[in-house]
Parts: C-alpha cells; sequence; structure tokens
C-alpha cells in the first residue's frame, strides 16, 4: 500500500533505478583490485639447484621471510638438473598467478645464451619481481699447484698446453664462463672438467685432480681460510674484509674477469601488477631488515635491491653480455647432468 503522501514510481522507473545500482556494484568490484587476498594458499619458490647451495640458502632465507610477513607458506622446491635448465623451464612453464616464483641468478643468462638455448628466454618466459644482490667469486686451486699468484698460474699453464684442467658445474655457469674468459685473456689452454656441481669441484681441487676453478666467495672460504686451498684472486671491486690479502681481478691487470654472481626473485611471464608490486614491496622490506641483511653478509651476498622494471634491465643488458660473450668462445649448449651454484 502506498502511503497517501508519497508518489508511487512508475514500475519502469523502479526497474531503472534496480539496474543503475547493479551497474555501480559491479562497476566497483571490477575496479578493486583482482588479487586483494593474495596469496591465500602456499607459494613455491622454485630453486634451480641442488640443496645447500647459495642459490637454495638465499631462498629458504627470503621464504621465511616471506612466510612471517603473509601468513602463508612460501615453499622451496629444488628442481636440479641440466645445469639450472630443468628448473628454470619448470617455472617458466608455471601459470603467472603469484604462486610460483623462481630465484634466478646469473646462469640465468648465461644458459640462455650458449648456442643451442633452452627452451626459455629470460627475457619473454619470467616477469622481474625485484633484484637482491651479488656475490663475488674467488679464482682458487689446490695446495699441490706450484703456483702461488695468479700470474705464476698463468706461466704454469703456458708451460704444459692442454695439461692443466679447470672444473666447472657445466657449460653455461658462472665458473665456466669466468675460466673460458681466463683463458681466452691469457692465451692458455686449459681442459674443462663438468661435474654436477661446484662442491664436487672444491673437492677434487683440494685433492690436487684439478687444476683451477672459480666459486662463489662463500664456498671457498673456509677452505681458504683452514688452509685447504689457495684463492689467487677475487672478482668484487675491492678487496674482501674476510680475505684481505688476496688481490682484486683489476689489480691484476684483468677487469674483464670481474664476474660476480647475481641474484634476483622472478616469476612466470605475465604476472599481474598488483601481485607484482605486493611481491616487490614484500622483496624491499625483506631486504631491508638488519637481521636478514646481516644473514645474507654472512654469506657473503651484498645487498642490491633494485625494482622489477630495473631488474628486467639488468637482466637484459646480462643477457646481451653473455650472448655476444659465448659467440666469441663459440661455446656448445648445456649439456650438464645437473650443477649447484
Amino acid at each position: 500500500m502506498v502511503h497517501p503522501n508519497t508518489v508511487a514510481a512508475p514500475r519502469g522507473h523502479r526497474l531503472a533505478a534496480l539496474l543503475s545500482l547493479a551497474a555501480l556494484a559491479f562497476l566497483a568490484n571490477a575496479n578493486a583490485p583482482a588479487h586483494a587476498a593474495y596469496p591465500d594458499r602456499p607459494v613455491t619458490v622454485v630453486v634451480a639447484f641442488p640443496p645447500g647451495g647459495i642459490v637454495d640458502i638465499i631462498a629458504r632465507r627470503l621464504a621465511q621471510r616471506f612466510s612471517d610477513r603473509f601468513k602463508q607458506n612460501f615453499i622451496v622446491d629444488n628442481k636440479t638438473g641440466a645445469a639450472g635448465s630443468i628448473g628454470y623451464a619448470a617455472a617458466a612453464r608455471a601459470p603467472a598467478d603469484g604462486y610460483t616464483l623462481v630465484l634466478a641468478s646469473g646462469p640465468t643468462t648465461m644458459l640462455a645464451s650458449t648456442e643451442g638455448p633452452p627452451p626459455w628466454n629470460p627475457m619473454t618466459a619470467f616477469s622481474a619481481i625485484g633484484m637482491i644482490g651479488t656475490i663475488p667469486q674467488a679464482v682458487v686451486t689446490g695446495n699441490a699447484m706450484p703456483a702461488r699468484t695468479l700470474a705464476e698460474f698463468v706461466d704454469y699453464a703456458r708451460a704444459r698446453p692442454g695439461q692443466v684442467n679447470y672444473g666447472s658445474a657445466g657449460v653455461g655457469t658462472t665458473p665456466f664462463f669466468t675460466m673460458e674468459l681466463f683463458k681466452a685473456q691469457q692465451k692458455i689452454n686449459l681442459t674443462h672438467v663438468p661435474y654436477r656441481g661446484q662442491p664436487e669441484v672444491m673437492t677434487d681441487i683440494m685433492r690436487g685432480e684439478l687444476g683451477i676453478t672459480s666459486v662463489t666467495v662463500p664456498l671457498a672460504l673456509a677452505n681458504v681460510q683452514a688452509g685447504k686451498m689457495k684463492a689467487l684472486a677475487v672478482t668484487s671491486g675491492s678487496r674482501l674484509p674476510m680475505l684481505p690479502a688476496v688481490p682484486t681481478v683489476q689489480e691484476l691487470g684483468m677487469p674483464e674477469l670481474a664476474i660476480s654472481n647475481w641474484f634476483a626473485l622472478l616469476a612466470p611471464a605475465g604476472l599481474p601488477a598488483d601481485i607484482t608490486a605486493t611481491l616487490a614491496a614484500a622483496l624491499n622490506e625483506a631486504l631491508a631488515a638488519p637481521e636478514l641483511k646481516a644473514s645474507l653478509a654472512e654469506i657473503g651476498l651484498l645487498v642490491e635491491s633494485a625494482p622489477p622494471a630495473q631488474t628486467l634491465g639488468f637482466v637484459k643488458a646480462d643477457l646481451a653480455r653473455w650472448t655476444a660473450m659465448s659467440k666469441a668462445l663459440a661455446t656448445a649448449s648445456p649439456r650438464a647432468a645437473g650443477a649447484s651454484n
């Protein structure tokens, strides 16, 4: 019943008003963030190298920070093999919904740059979330090697062409490129011996079965300090506090060997902008935390955070660098059965 003092709206007008309200409600929902609840289930962080390596350690420490931040599990999944290609390919194939991330490192672009590239391209297969930082390498040799300096090693190798070997975790990895550049620059003939992982390389260096290699400083540090192997140079821009007596490659006149391993958080290509922003903010927050910075410094990582666009630009430049180097060295596609980094 209509009140005597009110005028009933025509039925058509009432219907139009209801439709207008429904349209406004739809538009309001459409303009709201599509992933406001992210993450509402566990997130997988792919690591393309075995447990215990530097990439794995960084991933697990970040995953714990993210789990605490989002009150949701971030689970590290080690997908190893083919010098990292298996893990990167698996991450690239995952849905771009924020529930699969990948902790990438220098070999991401190195592997993609080699002749006969893997079935993914870091510039098209992944979205960047942010840069994490870098870790320099040490050029090391065993105590059985008579050379005490890098210059002495060059003289030793030149006198024995093809008789001195070096080890790496496979074609396309950081130690492989570092040693190949070293060979080319110094015009020495070293034989490459691929291994499943860098820890095995270190074992054979100490046994005297390998002549030389490069390895991230944290993996070499304890053995160098214990006198089980010799560090001939570091690839950092300045001498390291933990190895103050070891010269940099710049000091030795080999600036092209200043190759540090970088680390970044990526996701499958097409990650929605709001999820990218959420994860980038969480990454920056984690890297700014004094406890995490100190924890990462203990493993030799220099935190160098960067936003998604800058990270993508860095990856692009790094890919161009190693693509040119791969052509110059005429490298073959990765064949290693597995690797650690």
